[in-house]
């Protein structure tokens, strides 16, 4: 079975939906200072324990987004679905955090495995021995 297209696929969407679907609304909340923004690829040095969380990660926030989308569809307005958007967010930040990640660390993993075939094949295997 080829899953890698599909994986990253989600990986892809998932790094949408972490930076775009909810930081505002996650930053508002965070009152520590701003912490520096997310290393390159060039700066990212990952350990194989970063890239098994990472996997872990993936999968559950998969299973999170499946969830939520429904709902989020089903909503009977803007408001409604902004404040389901929220808690989805806010529950997908609870699982990479639970996998010992932080959301930057996630995103920059997702970017580095977008840009960095090599990696993306190491994490899709990955994801595959995780399911």
């Amino acid at each position: 079975m080829n899953i890698r297209p599909s994986i990253l696929a989600i990986a892809a969407a998932l790094v949408g939906t972490l930076t775009l679907g909810g930081a505002l609304p996650i930053q508002a909340q965070d009152s520590k200072p701003q912490q520096q923004a997310p290393p390159t690829q060039q700066q990212l040095e990952l350990s194989q324990r970063q890239l098994e969380s990472f996997a872990a990660a993936v999968l559950q926030i998969h299973e999170i987004r499946s969830k939520w989308q429904p709902l989020m569809q089903g909503a009977d307005n803007t408001e409604k679905a902004k404040e389901l958007q929220t808690q989805a967010t806010a529950e997908m930040v609870s699982a990479v955090e639970a996998k010992g990640l932080t959301v930057e660390t996630y995103n920059a993993i997702a970017t580095a495995a977008r840009d960095n075939p090599e990696l993306a094949t190491r994490i899709t295997k990955l994801i595959e021995q995780a399911r």
